[in-house]
């Protein structure tokens, strides 16, 4: 994934913040998928701030 860079709506952003949220509390999750997902989270919420800062939401 590193390097490639998608274009999506904050919409989008939002429900894959969601969607990630929720597929993290599954049984039997590894450390390093733990580990893995908080960093992903972090960047989509990351880019959600930035959209809301850019365009005032």
């Amino acid at each position: 994934m590193s390097g490639i860079y998608t274009k999506l709506s904050y919409k989008q952003l939002q429900t894959i913040k969601h969607a990630l949220k929720v597929y993290m509390q599954r049984n039997h999750i590894t450390e390093e998928e733990k580990s893995s997902e908080e960093a992903l989270l972090h960047k989509v919420e990351t880019q959600i701030e930035t959209m809301r800062e850019r365009y005032n939401f």
